[in-house]
């Protein structure tokens, strides 16, 4: 193969590579925009439905302590992958359970 049929490959590939990464990034920029708009649709109605804190949390994971206290993870889907932990003091109704 010659040389230029070797450079007119390797164009090839990149601009393969380069329609794929701008299809990525299309359906990136969707989701992220899904995402706006359940946060916005959140804090519009000042509470959470149902149905977008599925959307929003994979799981959420509580674990009692020897003290009472809870620890509760929040797995979060899509671009909210992190977790995130909250640290509740235990009230009385939690001491007597």
């Amino acid at each position: 193969m010659s040389c230029r049929a070797d450079e007119i490959a390797k164009l090839d590939k990149k601009i393969s590579d380069l329609r794929e990464y701008d299809k990525i990034c299309k359906q990136r920029k969707e989701h992220l925009n899904n995402t706006t708009q359940i946060i916005d649709e959140i804090l519009s109605e000042g509470s959470i439905s149902d149905v977008n804190l599925r959307m929003l949390v994979k799981r959420i994971l509580i674990h009692q302590n020897e003290d009472k206290s809870l620890d509760i993870k929040f797995e979060m889907n899509g671009e909210f992958n992190g977790t995130v932990s909250v640290f509740i003091e235990p009230t009385e109704e939690l001491e007597s359970a």
